[in-house]
């Protein structure tokens, strides 16, 4: 909802409306949508929050001194500072044929939290929380969201193959140990890649005490007498 669609209650005086748009056009942009909350603790205290290109418009009109004389302050909250942003919606039935939707906002920075249950007061804080969505950032990161992340295959993308392991002696022999002597140069996935386990041929069995070893056999017993 922009700022001229705001509806009555809670009220936006004309000259909190004139003093938004001024800072709207200081900062040369446009309202794409607004939400305002009335202070609990005074009549006539609004904070008021302007979507825009550049960023979010936190405002606070408020008495300065006395009820004779109200200032605005506003902050320009970069939309890359602006996260948390979580809308919920709850309809439910009054009667048979009657039903009522109730919303929730809450940003976590700037700090917000406002509900709604009056149709076009939901409407425009569903229509804020959608601006706000879109335009601000996500929360936490890519490098936070891959600390949780399960341990990947080692080529990611679609129809990619994980390479054989290639023992040290195997790539040395087929001239494949890269420049800084690494041996999985030139491999998908670089050093991730284990070699395989070199197992040494087993040496032949040194011949037993006391002779041949069918002449040790049979002097246990597993070998009949020629």
């Amino acid at each position: 909802m922009r700022l001229a669609d705001w509806p009555r209650n809670p009220y936006l005086n004309e000259e909190l409306r004139e003093w938004v748009e001024l800072h709207l056009r200081a900062l040369g942009v446009q309202d794409i949508a607004v939400y305002a909350v009335a202070s609990p603790r005074h009549d006539d205290e609004r904070r008021i929050l302007v979507a825009t290109e550049a960023g979010l418009l936190d405002g606070w009109y408020a008495p300065r001194g006395s009820t004779a004389r109200f200032s605005l302050t506003v902050r320009l909250v970069p939309w890359q500072v602006v996260h948390g942003v979580e809308l919920r919606g709850e309809t439910f039935r009054l009667w048979a044929h009657e039903h009522q939707s109730r919303w929730r906002l809450r940003i976590a920075q700037p700090a917000f939290d406002a509900m709604a249950d009056d149709p076009r007061l939901g409407a425009a804080l569903a229509e804020f929380a959608a601006a706000c969505a879109v335009m601000a950032e996500p929360a936490g990161s890519q490098a936070e969201e891959d600390e949780f992340d399960m341990p990947r295959p080692i080529g990611r993308g679609a129809g990619t193959t994980v390479p054989a392991a290639v023992s040290p002696t195997d790539a040395a022999e087929n001239g494949r140990t890269g420049a800084a002597g690494n041996p999985f140069a030139g491999i998908p996935g670089g050093t991730s890649v284990r070699p395989a386990i070199h197992v040494e041929p087993m040496p032949e069995m040194a011949e037993p005490p006391g002779g041949s070893s069918a002449a040790f056999e049979r002097r246990i017993g597993l070998r009949q007498e020629d």
